[in-house]
């Protein structure tokens, strides 16, 4: 949709959003109807007054989002509908919040479309910060989180010399590791690394490079355990104080949809291209 059918479709929807959004009471009794409740059910669940609810309830009836029956309450199909889509927009928020700052003054241009409007399974993400007494905090916890793992995947447009160290010895010994890299990132790691090292691990089955030909403006790592990821500046510095970090089934997942998007790009280092 171009910007002016996105605002013909605000304008037709306006109402609609108002009168689900700008009633805090109306919009927890849609969240909370997942299944059936009387007035009780819904009194000690919202800890409202019970004449709130009721007001509440009669409006959302007439609109045709709550039906009765006998003393329970439920939501109707287009209930259903409002509560699920209720439910992905307060995430989205909740992620944009929780993640503000490792979004501003930072480029999301890394981060496909798609994957935007999935924003919400980022919800209970953590950001780890750099501190004046541990300035390199975001690497050693990431350092902490791959060496336990034991299948992962990542994408790297950066270069920080410990990491050679991790991927070629620090993992688990059942550990399988799959690496996208920039250009950038692939020469330098060839200068840097021990050319037999590097020989070796290529050769196994346990450590893989890929190489994506694209300036990626975002690294990020995707395990069994965690996802972890962090940006550039609008500068096009990459912001080393800080990094996103969730362990969340649905992050994970997300981590996984992300990693496939640059893995479609991506053609595997052999031996001769190095």
């Amino acid at each position: 949709m171009n910007t002016n059918e996105i605002m013909d479709a605000y304008e037709y929807i306006k109402d609609d959003l108002k009168f689900i959004t700008t009633s805090s009471i109306r919009t927890k009794i849609i969240l909370s109807l997942n299944e059936d409740k009387d007035l009780t059910d819904l009194k000690y669940q919202l800890e409202l007054k019970p004449s709130s609810i009721s007001h509440a309830l009669k409006r959302l009836e007439k609109e045709n989002i709550v039906s009765k029956k006998g003393k329970k309450y439920s939501l109707s199909p287009l209930g259903k509908v409002y509560s699920i889509k209720s439910q992905n927009f307060f995430r989205s928020f909740e992620a944009i919040k929780n993640c503000e700052k490792i979004f501003l003054n930072h480029l999301i241009d890394g981060i496909p479309p798609f994957l935007i409007k999935k924003m919400g399974c980022l919800a209970n993400s953590i950001i780890v910060e750099s501190t004046p007494i541990d300035v390199i905090k975001p690497h050693t916890y990431y350092a902490k989180l791959v060496s336990s793992s034991v299948n992962i995947k990542a994408l790297s447009s950066i270069f920080y010399y410990p990491f050679l160290d991790l991927y070629f010895d620090g993992l688990k010994k059942e550990a399988k590791a799959e690496i996208i890299l920039t250009p950038l990132i692939l020469d330098a790691m060839i200068k840097n690394a021990d050319r037999e090292r590097l020989e070796k691990k290529i050769s196994s089955n346990d450590l893989k490079f890929l190489k994506v030909d694209e300036d990626v403006k975002i690294a990020f790592t995707v395990t069994e355990k965690f996802l972890n990821f962090g940006l550039f500046l609008n500068d096009g510095i990459y912001d080393a104080t800080m990094s996103l970090v969730n362990y969340d089934e649905d992050a994970i997942k997300w981590g996984e949809e992300l990693y496939d998007y640059y893995l479609k790009k991506a053609k595997v280092v052999h031996l001769e291209d190095i």
